[in-house]
C-alpha cells in the first residue's frame, strides 16, 4: 500500500456547469481572429477552459454536431446547437 503524493502541477479540476448565456460568452471569447468564426482549433481551446480531458475530440463532436453547413466552422447561427451539445455533454445547464 503506497502513499498519496501531492503534485501542485497536475489540475485535474473541471470548471462546474455554466448557465448556456455564459457558455456563449466564453465560446465568443475563443474567436480568437475575430471573424465571428470558431474553428475547431478555437473549439478546442474552449473545451480546454471548460475542463475537458479530451478537448481535441469534444471540438470535433462538437462540430459535426453543430456545424449545419458543414463548412468546418461554427457561425453565430449555428450557436445555439453548440450550446445544446456543451449542456448535453456536462459542460453547461440549461437556462
Amino acid at each position: 500500500m503506497g502513499r498519496a503524493i501531492f503534485n501542485p502541477t497536475v489540475t485535474d479540476y473541471k470548471t462546474p456547469p455554466l448557465p448556456e448565456d455564459q457558455l456563449r460568452k466564453v465560446s465568443k471569447k475563443y474567436d480568437t481572429n475575430n471573424d465571428n468564426l470558431l474553428s475547431k482549433e478555437e473549439l478546442k481551446k474552449a473545451f480546454e477552459y471548460l475542463g475537458s480531458i479530451i478537448p481535441g475530440f469534444r471540438a470535433n463532436r462538437g462540430l459535426h454536431h453543430a456545424d449545419a453547413n458543414k463548412d468546418g466552422y461554427i457561425n453565430e447561427r449555428e450557436m445555439d446547437e453548440l450550446v445544446k451539445y456543451a449542456v448535453q455533454v456536462g459542460f453547461g445547464i440549461k437556462a
